[in-house]
Order: structure tokens, then sequence, then C-alpha cells
């Protein structure tokens, strides 16, 4: 409160003007101290939007991951993860295989064989068990008849998991692949759709086995003949404002890959 007397009040010893008339004992503004107080009521609004829009994007987590594991694994598990952290939105992008992952504004990215982060904190996730995957239905028919009725089945290669097929077959036990229809895809997402229309069998991570997409999941009919495949690792920038927040989304996943569906 200004009250009137001898001393001039700081601010008013600051502007070097008068902020009130005092004629008669009565404070009245006058009219540019009332537009000085809106404009300084307007700014500090303007400072408490803004802080309140930085403290909700606190809770925005944006993560990049290849497009298979994203669709096939991660998707069809977020809702898990919202139930457990119900603060937390994620902002989840994808790449292809051999495309740039590096980007500034991303928190984590899960990255798999030799893709790295350069400089940001890793933490291993799952390594790969390759066996042989298609839809429920043809699995159970494959089960049934045994390792002998694959040589019926088409095999859906992706150009991106080069060998994997081929090692899955020699620990089988069965004929090489050259001996077999092929169907062959550039990358590893589009060679599960075309398994999951029907196109054959595939190798692939047993860890999407049970993901369902379109209403329908892939199973592997002989779970038990698996072949090392690659590592996944979960990068985090170290320079994330949210990294605490990439911590627990990073410990939620670890868990989640030991974790029965």
């Amino acid at each position: 409160m200004i009250h009137s007397g001898a001393t001039t009040p700081p601010v008013e010893d600051w502007l070097g003007r008068k902020l009130f008339d005092r004629e008669h004992r009565r404070f009245r503004p006058y009219d540019e101290t009332v537009e000085l107080a809106t404009l300084i009521g307007d700014r500090i609004d303007g400072i408490e939007r803004a802080v309140s829009l930085l403290q909700s994007a606190r809770n925005h987590l944006k993560v990049v991951a290849h497009a298979s594991f994203a669709m096939y694994w991660l998707v069809p598990r977020l809702p898990q993860f919202y139930a457990l952290n119900g603060d937390v939105d994620i902002h989840l992008q994808t790449r292809q295989t051999a495309e740039d992952p590096w980007t500034s504004s991303v928190d984590v990215a899960l990255m798999r064989g030799a893709d790295s982060m350069k400089d940001w904190d890793a933490f291993f996730l799952l390594q790969e068990n390759i066996t042989l995957l298609t839809t429920s239905e043809r699995a159970a028919a494959l089960s049934a008849a045994g390792l002998s009725a694959t040589t019926r089945e088409p095999f859906v290669v992706a150009d991106t998991r080069p060998g994997e097929i081929e090692r899955w077959l020699e620990a089988a036990g069965l004929p090489p692949l050259q001996q077999r229809a092929e169907r062959r895809f550039g990358h590893f997402h589009t060679a599960i759709a075309a398994v999951l229309n029907g196109h054959g069998v595939l190798a692939g991570p047993i860890e999407f086995s049970n993901s369902r997409t379109a209403n329908q999941p892939l199973t592997a009919p002989f779970p038990k003949i698996i072949v090392p495949g690659q590592r996944h690792t979960a990068y985090i920038n170290p320079a994330a404002t949210r990294y605490s927040i990439a911590i627990r989304f990073v410990d939620w996943l670890r868990e989640a890959l030991i974790s029965p569906c």
C-alpha cells in the first residue's frame, strides 16, 4: 500500500513521477497508472500460462523406435504403461532400418543391433529369440502336422533381417531357403503384415508372438526351436529435461519384456 507523506514511495521515485492524485487524502490513480497496472497484470497472466505449459510438457515423453518393434510389441502394450503412469503421455515416432535415428528432440531411442546413440545413457532391453511365426490358425495346423509341413509353406523374408530364416531352418534340421517358395519384402514390418494377411510364415522374435495387430496375433508353431537374434537397447538423452520420466518408461519396458503378455 502507498501512503501519503513527505517520503516519496519507492516505485514513484524509480519512475520519476507520481502514480496517484493525492488531493484531499484520497488516492485516485492516474489514467497512465491504470494502464500500467493492466499491462503488468497481463504479463503476469502470460508468465503463469507459460509456466503451466512447461510443467505439463514435462509429462510428455518423445520416444523413437524401429517400426516393427513399435507396431508389433510396444503399441499393443502401451495401455499397460498408461495404467501405471497416468501422468505421462508417450509421443512415439518410428524409423526404418538404416535411417539416421539422431534428433535432439527425442528423449528415448529404442535401437536394435549395431544402432547406437553416442554419448547417450544405454540400458539393455533384450536379446531376441528368433523362431518361426505365422497366424494362429496356420500355426495350429503346422504344430499338429509337424516340421515337415513347412515344406509346403511360402517363406516371407525381410531384407532388413538377413540370414535369420536360414539360421532357423538349419537349427530345425530343414532344407535351406533356396528350395522353398519365397516372398520377399524390404522391411520387417511389411513382411509381418504379409504373414498376417495369409502369405505364409517368417522368422522373427518370439517376443513378438501373441502381440495383437488388426485383431490377429503372431504365433510360434514350434516355440522350442529358436536361434539368437539381435540385442535391443534403450538410449536416454542425458540432457533431456524429462530424464526421470524416461527412466520410468525404460524400467517399465525392461519389466514388460520379461513378463508374459
